[in-house]
This record gives structure tokens, C-alpha cells and sequence, in this order.
């Protein structure tokens, strides 16, 4: 120092190129301060790398001195992440999100913003922390929306699914076709939580109901011979614990075979169907055939003491009968035979 008078403290990056360029001249520098002997340069949002910087005073006529020792810095990859925040969603009912940005540096200030949302009643934020309220649809179940907290050139973002229970609702998809032999209803219904769809076909016995699931979304199908039913529509109906879907779907002739269509059998009953049916018809038929074997094993019985008692009677003229046989037998045996025996 008793060498240098005023000299000017630089600090400088050095590229791969071996290329010195001043720090000062960096986007990135917020602010650099010189105290005596000390020299202060602070920066901001570095991106991810390997960075080198040197140090080096200049003074007089160009009269530089750079310092050997070199200042080498690695940025990583942000590990930290926005943390959301999400209440029950119920569709239709205002709802509030809340992302808070991690903190990096006390003095730098993140843009927080949301993504894959719509329908925003409003936004208001706070420093590292943005508070979204908006009114979910039954579209939104199962939707990602996407927290981002952006510092300069470092981004980090949070992604959450989300969940909105909601009333059924009957798709369009559904529908009922009728050929020369079957009648086919299909309904299909979405609602969360899972819904149960009903047919009422009360009156109606010879006709099998198959179902299937999908997520949030259930299959009902009912198949039936043509000549059983005779209205111009059938009713669906679905609900589940928020509410409850209704509706008509008119009967369209299909020109083909159903069966084939739906790889279905020609007879349309079902196990599940018929099982009571057929186990009432089964107990019955038992029960005639008990009936039955009943009284004929008491008919057989009185028969066989009636002709116990006709047999004692009719039994000393059976007796006789049979000696008068016999004396017959033998009369009728010739000389010559007796004479050959």
C-alpha cells in the first residue's frame, strides 16, 4: 500500500477462453462497495454452474497487479420448492390456494404465479406468498395446476392435482337401441363420489343388468328381449350423496344385430337376475314332487293292507283250489305215460 496510491480494486470473471471480463459490467451485480483495504461486490441469481473470479488492482499508467489466488464458485440446482396449500373442493363453493414461495435471500423478492387455472375471482399477494380464490367445476377434478416462484433466472415450481367432489351428471354418450330381437340400454354417469345408477323396471322380470367403472365415470347396460317392453323410452336415474341425475333416452332402432354389437348372447337373462326366481320355482317344484311321493306312499301302503286282508280272507279256497289243481295235474296224466315213467 505505501506503493500504490488510490489504486482501483477490480474484481473480474475469467471465461474458458481465458477471456477477463470486468463483474461490474454483469447483469447480475447489485451493488459494489470499497472500504480501504476492502472490496465488496455483491450479485444475484446466478445460473446453475461453475463460475471463477479474480481480483486485481490497477493504478498509475496502466500499472495493473492481478492476484494469483481465484475465487471459484458452483451454483447448484434449486432444491427447494413453493408449498401449496388446497382446501376441500366442492363444486360451485368459492374455494382459497395458497403458494409461499422458499426462501432463498432475504432481499430478493420472487415473482410467485399460478398455471392451468382459470375462473380466478381474485389474487392478492404478499411478499413470497400469492393467494388465489376462484369457484371450482366438476372439470377441474383430477386437473394440475402448477405453482411457479421465479428469482431472475432461477424457477422453481410446485404441481398438485386436484380433487372437487361434485353431483353426477348423465353424458351424452348414453343411449337405448332396439333390433327385431333385443333392446339395449346404456346410461353413463360421472359424479364424485362414485355414483350408482338405477333402472325402474320394476315390472319387469326377464332382463340382465351388466356395470363397469372408470375413475369417476360408472356403465350401466340392461338388455332385454324387444317384445317385453313396450314404451318409446326408459328412464336412467344416478346419484350420489350431493345430488341426483333424471333422464329420458328415447328408444332408436338400430339396423344390425345388438348382439353382435355388443357381444352379447341372443338370450338376454342373467344369474344375477334370476337367481330368486328360479330358486322359488326349484323350492315349488320340490315341494310338489314331496307332495306327491307323500301321498302316493300312503295310497301304497292302505293298498298293500287291503290286499293283506283280501289274502287272509280268499286263503283257505286258494288252499283248496290249488289241491283241486294239483288232482287235475295228475288226472290227466295217461296210461301209456305211466307206463314210460
Amino acid at each position: 500500500m505505501n506503493k500504490v496510491t488510490f489504486p482501483l480494486r477490480i474484481w473480474f470473471q475469467e471465461d474458458p477462453q481465458n477471456k477477463k471480463t470486468h463483474i461490474e459490467q454483469n447483469k447480475k451485480v447489485v451493488n459494489h462497495e470499497q472500504s480501504g483495504t476492502r472490496h465488496r461486490v455483491k450479485m444475484k441469481s446466478l445460473p446453475q454452474g461453475e463460475y471463477e473470479f479474480g481480483f486485481k488492482l490497477k493504478w498509475g499508467c496502466n500499472q495493473t497487479y492481478v492476484f494469483p489466488k481465484k475465487v471459484r464458485i458452483i451454483v447448484s440446482a434449486l432444491t427447494q420448492k413453493p408449498s401449496v396449500s388446497i382446501p376441500p373442493l366442492l363444486e360451485g363453493q368459492k374455494a382459497t390456494l395458497l403458494c409461499t414461495a422458499p426462501s432463498i435471500c432475504s432481499d430478493i423478492t420472487p415473482k410467485i404465479y399460478w398455471k392451468g387455472i382459470k375462473d380466478v375471482l381474485s389474487m392478492r399477494g404478499a411478499p413470497s406468498r400469492l393467494i388465489l380464490t376462484f369457484t371450482p367445476a366438476a372439470d377441474y377434478h383430477n386437473a394440475n395446476i402448477t405453482c411457479v416462484a421465479k428469482f431472475d433466472s432461477i424457477r422453481a415450481e410446485t404441481t398438485v392435482t386436484l380433487t372437487v367432489k361434485f353431483a353426477p351428471q348423465i353424458l351424452n354418450s348414453s343411449q337405448c337401441m332396439v333390433d327385431s330381437r333385443l333392446l339395449v340400454f346404456v346410461c353413463i354417469s360421472w359424479g364424485n363420489p362414485l355414483p350408482l345408477i338405477t333402472w325402474p323396471l320394476a315390472s319387469l322380470t326377464d332382463f340382465s343388468v351388466t356395470s363397469s367403472r372408470s375413475d369417476q365415470t360408472v356403465n350401466s347396460t340392461v338388455v332385454m328381449p324387444t317384445a317385453d317392453y313396450h314404451n318409446s323410452s326408459v328412464r336412467c336415474i344416478s346419484g350420489n350423496a350431493l345430488g341426483r341425475a333424471d333422464i329420458e333416452i328415447p328408444l332408436h332402432y338400430y339396423r344390425g344385430d345388438l348382439s353382435v354389437k355388443y357381444g352379447l348372447d341372443s338370450s338376454p337373462r342373467s344369474d344375477a337376475v334370476h337367481c330368486w326366481p328360479i330358486t322359488g320355482v326349484s323350492l315349488s317344484v320340490n315341494v310338489a314332487l314331496l307332495t306327491a311321493l307323500i301321498v302316493c306312499t300312503v295310497k301304497r301302503g292302505k293298498s298293500q293292507e287291503q290286499r293283506k286282508e283280501l289274502g287272509e280272507e280268499m286263503s283257505p279256497y286258494a288252499s283248496l283250489n290249488r289241491a283241486d289243481n294239483d288232482q287235475n295235474t295228475y288226472s290227466n296224466i295217461s296210461p301209456s305215460q305211466r307206463q314210460s315213467t
